[in-house]
């Protein structure tokens, strides 16, 4: 059970991995929101990593997070979310994995769960779309990737703290897929396990480089691989743009209190659907600080 709270933030890298459409190119990861007479507020574009390159946040961002009245993330982080992400993860009847996954397979991925520390007793318990995102992720040794440590910051200076989605709104992403989707994608990610050092280094590579429209580019390359288009359509739907606009309606409040802090995951930035023209549409000034 210990490890497994590891992977109680899978849930956030997934949008790492979404393609969208830009319009121009968007280079930055914190910008700047302003409207009349409200103070301004700041959106940060995140990365689910615990890589220091990462986590030692640049001095604007932490400016900006310092000075911040509030802090938004996509969910709240507390306890009571993360025991809510773990049950959610597993098999609570009698289910198992290997009841849905031929032999063959199975002893792929409890090979695979292995290099990170998963015991197969466990593994056998896990759902396939938890199988999927462990995989899609580099191996965990702190489990404190960006987003958690911004949460904790964000919580130790006695900001007000908000979600924006809850827990139950984002399990229904993974959960809204059939157990026939859920196997199909499990195994195109087994097949795929030699190409995510080179993916992981890259993603980390063009995200230090703040080059939002780069990193759009090489997701939509990556996705391009998929061996189930129209599942990986409709998977992108409810990942990526619908979230976007509910991520877009729940910040509001903030924004109209002013100097308020959101981080959410960089690719809900870019694209024509993304939070930043989404919110230029709706009046906002939004300029690249960082």
């Amino acid at each position: 059970m210990r490890a497994l709270w590891r992977y109680s933030f899978f849930l956030f890298f997934t949008f790492h991995l979404m393609p969208v459409l830009a319009e121009e190119q968007q280079i930055g990861l914190l910008w700047k929101i302003e409207k009349s007479d409200v103070a301004a507020s700041y959106l940060f574009g995140t990365i689910h990593s615990e890589d220091k390159r990462v986590t030692n946040l640049p001095k604007a961002v932490k400016q900006a997070f310092e000075q911040a009245d509030s802090v938004s993330t996509e969910i709240s982080l507390d306890l009571e979310n993360m025991l809510k992400v773990t049950l959610a993860m597993m098999f609570q009847g009698e289910e198992k994995l290997s009841d849905f996954l031929d032999k063959s397979y199975y002893e792929k991925t409890v090979t695979a769960l292995k290099a990170y520390g998963l015991p197969e007793l466990a593994v056998r318990k896990l759902k396939p779309w938890t199988v999927i995102l462990t995989l899609s992720m580099p191996k965990s040794e702190t489990g404190k990737a960006l987003d958690m440590i911004l949460y904790e910051k964000a919580v130790k200076a006695k900001k007000a703290v908000y979600g924006l989605e809850t827990i139950e709104e984002q399990l229904a992403v993974f959960e809204d897929l059939s157990m026939a989707e859920q196997i199909k994608l499990l195994k195109e990610t087994v097949d795929k396990l030699d190409e995510n050092a080179a993916l992981f280094e890259n993603m980390h590579r063009i995200y230090l480089q703040k080059n939002l429209t780069e990193l759009m580019t090489f997701s939509q390359q990556h996705m391009q691989k998929t061996d189930n288009p129209k599942l990986m359509d409709k998977f992108i739907e409810g990942i990526l743009y619908k979230r976007n606009l509910r991520m877009l309606e729940r910040m509001q409040a903030r924004l109209q209190e002013g100097n308020a802090f959101v981080a959410v995951g960089a690719l809900h930035l870019p694209g024509k659907q993304g939070l930043l023209h989404l919110l230029k549409e709706q009046g906002y000034r939004i300029s690249a600080v960082y």
